[in-house]
């Protein structure tokens, strides 16, 4: 008798997994080791909001700052000259030897002491007064403020790391007592954070699969067979990415344990077959025959799952696009592995015990032989069933009308995590740390004085100080004497003098960051947001907007020299703002895409339009459900949580995939429709359960996880796939047997009346 496939090559199929796996584990290791997050390049660069921080960036510099401060740090503490003075002389490697980690240092002390002396002579509240909300505290509380470097904007981690060690060698103070905030620590915090949760979580979520998998199959080896199979597709998912050369991100990481947990299920879908084939066919046989039987339905749940995870790239959110790209990517290839590696395994290592229980044995399964009574109850209250069913889609869907977004750095991390109680601390004694950045343009037609240039900048920022959320304003002004207003005569001759100061200084003002001469002249004015407010940035920008362009126009009309002003926001908080717009928007336009694509496969495998429209309704149950409750429940959407709906809808419809294909297996051997729902119930049922359960448990570990968006990416696919679940063991028979399920009849073979279907999980 001729040799199987399996039995010919699976020792070959083996031993080439074998050999390709130091290749594999060594790219997905240093793909994790990748990982990066820059929140400002989460945008695509043709975005206007991405093309005034890159034109802003060029003209200004880097918007990277790390604010550094502790306990009793006062304008009278020496430590903070001290560690200024340590960092400013930190260094890394440049093209022509090393060059400066930071640009510039600064301290509360020592800006002080420069406005209070030649050429400046403020009074100390004068200085105060200025340096108030952005360096020092309403009790004098101060801090050290370092700028990154171009260069040093690669090295983040490295900088962070520096400092803490200079403030304990050089100011005695342990990691502890060092309270950081900026946007260089946002990324470093976000990189670190999702790492390390990411790490740990997945060997409980290992832990779980192989642990449900074991149970289900009663059976230790099956469980380990399954679990390392979906631990090499995982670790190729990520080696993929890392040979692709793409930097891996936080949310770039969920890529790894879905494909995991999504292997997990195609090889309980694919034991089950294998199972029911060592009763039909004989131990020798059966990996073959569970391949040719699940073959179909396996590629068919992958291809949806695939789609549905590449509809996320209509998203114009970077990471989003990313993972959409890869997870599809990871599904394909993680089955195609499966379907080598599996069948191998279990040829080298079969099940002999299972080829002792014939077709007559009803069950081997926990669940199996309850699928009867629940079949029956499906069947008998269909009407009710759907009806309800239909209610609670339009209830929910109204609540989906809702949801708000967010992609604020704040609602990303746990409240008790350390780099929110450090913007926390930081924010109460000093002032705001989110910056926004106002560029006041001059065109090159403007004529006169520099000192009225400085008024019109400093009545600009007097203004921006009366909205709300701000905490203070920075401006060349801040470096300088006091602004004289026009009035008398001796006003006029101060202001003379003053202009020629200004001229003086106009070279500092631009290594300062404050002043740029190209074009036209352009002067900035920094502004210092209140972090962890639940802000609409989109009204909060407006405002901005609504203030500035009457005092521009008052200006304008009062000095003649001046004309054409207009100004330019750039930094985190308009692509903030942009990016939750985007976030809606991408999420609506994913699902939807997503639903058109597997709508339409779904058309083509059933061969039906309205069949393939009918089985889709269980399949939008779980996303429509849970993002309707969050629409009610004023729960935000995040960056993680957008995800989940078209990955709920894939995963979803793998279920439905195998249910409607047992289905109409039934209805072609003769059975009735209700006949037919029973026997989908007792073929696949149990699987169905079983991969919800490894899938939903697994991924629910994530969602211990600090870092919100992994968290709510896990505990919300857990709520999707058991709405999955409920969809296709409630709605999807309740369906089936209603009128509408004649939409998924099928040319029938002879008609039979059935014995009570096998039972075989």
């Amino acid at each position: 008798m001729k040799k199987s496939f399996y039995r010919s090559y699976g020792s070959i199929i083996l031993l080439v997994t074998l050999a390709a796996l130091p290749l594999i584990v060594y790219g997905a290791n240093a793909g994790a080791l990748s990982n990066e997050n820059i929140v400002t390049d989460w945008l695509p660069p043709h975005f206007n909001e991405t093309k005034r921080l890159k034109w802003f960036i060029e003209r200004f510099g880097t918007g990277e700052m790390l604010a550094i401060s502790w306990e009793q740090c006062n304008l009278k503490d020496e430590r903070t000259e001290k560690l200024a003075q340590a960092i400013q002389a930190l260094t890394i490697p440049g093209v022509d030897g090393h060059v400066a980690m930071f640009s510039e240092v600064f301290t509360g002390p020592e800006m002080l002491e420069t406005l209070t002396v030649d050429p400046f002579n403020l009074s100390i509240r004068q200085a105060l007064i200025r340096l108030q909300g952005w360096l020092v505290g309403p009790n004098g509380e101060t801090c050290v403020v370092a700028r990154l470097s171009r260069q040093g904007e690669r090295y983040r981690h490295e900088a962070v790391d520096s400092v803490l060690e200079l403030a304990e060698a050089k100011c005695g103070l342990s990691p502890g007592e060092v309270h950081l905030a900026g946007p260089s620590i946002d990324s470093v915090a976000i990189d670190r954070t999702s790492s390390a949760s990411v790490q740990n979580l997945n060997v409980l979520c290992w832990g779980v699969c192989l642990a449900v998998a074991a149970v289900s199959f009663r059976s230790l080896r099956i469980g380990a067979i399954i679990f390392f199979v979906a631990l090499i597709c995982q670790y190729l998912s990520v080696a993929i990415i890392y040979y692709t050369g793409t930097t891996m991100n936080s949310i770039l990481m969920m890529v790894a344990s879905l494909v995991f947990v999504l292997s997990v299920s195609a090889s309980v879908h694919l034991i089950n077959y294998y199972r029911d084939a060592v009763r039909q066919d004989g131990i020798d046989e059966a990996p073959g025959g569970a391949v040719r039987v699940g073959w179909v339905p396996c590629w068919l749940a992958a291809g949806t799952t695939a789609l549905s995870m590449a509809s996320l790239m209509v998203s114009r959110i970077t990471p989003i696009y990313t993972f959409g790209k890869y997870a599809a990517i990871g599904v394909i290839s993680g089955l195609a592995l499966l379907m080598l590696v599996l069948p191998a395994a279990i040829e080298r290592w079969p099940m002999q015990r299972w080829a002792g229980s014939g077709p007559e044995r009803e069950t081997d399964t926990p669940l199996g032989g309850r699928w009867r009574g629940w079949a029956h109850m499906i069947i008998r209250l269909h009407i009710p069933i759907v009806l309800l069913g239909i209610v609670l889609l339009i209830a929910a869907g109204f609540g989906a009308a809702r949801i708000q977004t967010t992609v604020n750095l704040h609602d990303m991390f746990d409240p008790n995590e350390r780099v929110i109680q450090d913007y926390d601390w930081m924010q109460k004694r000093i002032g705001p740390m989110v910056p926004v950045d106002v560029v006041l343009h001059f065109p090159e037609s403007n004529g006169g004085r520099m000192l009225e240039r400085m008024r019109l900048v400093e009545a600009v920022a007097k203004e921006i100080r009366k909205a709300d959320y701000v905490g203070g304003t920075i401006t060349a002004a801040t470096f300088g004497p006091k602004v004289p207003i026009a009035g008398s005569v001796r006003d006029i001759i101060r202001g003379a003098l003053y202009n020629r100061e200004l001229v003086n200084h106009r070279e500092d003002f631009q290594k300062q960051k404050f002043l740029y001469d190209g074009d036209e002249e352009l002067w900035r004015i920094s502004v210092r947001v209140q972090a962890r407010t639940r802000i609409d940035y989109g009204q909060f920008l407006d405002d901005l907007e609504r203030r500035i362009l009457p005092v521009i126009e008052q200006e304008e009309k009062a000095v003649a020299s001046i004309s054409g002003v207009h100004a330019t926001f750039c930094g985190g908080v308009p692509l903030v703002n942009k990016a939750q717009k985007q976030l809606l928007e991408d999420l609506i336009l994913s699902f939807a895409t997503a639903f058109v694509l597997v709508g339409i496969t779904m058309v083509l495998v059933l061969r039906d339009v309205c069949g393939g429209l009918v089985a889709m309704i269980p399949n939008i149950v779980p996303a429509v459900t849970v993002f309707g409750m969050m629409g009610w429940a004023n729960v935000v959407v995040d960056i993680g949580a957008m995800m989940t709906a078209s990955a709920a809808l894939g995963i979803a419809v793998d279920d439905t995939l195998h249910f409607v294909i047992w289905f109409r297996r039934g209805v072609t051997k003769g059975y009735d429709r209700r006949s037919a729902v029973l026997n989908a119930f007792e073929r696949c049922g149990t699987a169905m359960t079983q991969t919800s359960m490894i899938c939903g448990f697994g991924l629910v570990a994530y969602s211990l996880s600090p870092f919100i968006p992994i968290s709510r990416f896990g505990w919300l696919m857990f709520l999707m796939l058991f709405a999955a679940l409920l969809g296709d063991l409630v709605l999807l028979p309740a369906l089936l047997v209603s009128p509408l399920g004649r939409f998924f009849e099928v040319k029938r073979q002879t008609p039979q009346v059935p014995a009570e279907p096998t039972v075989v999980g």
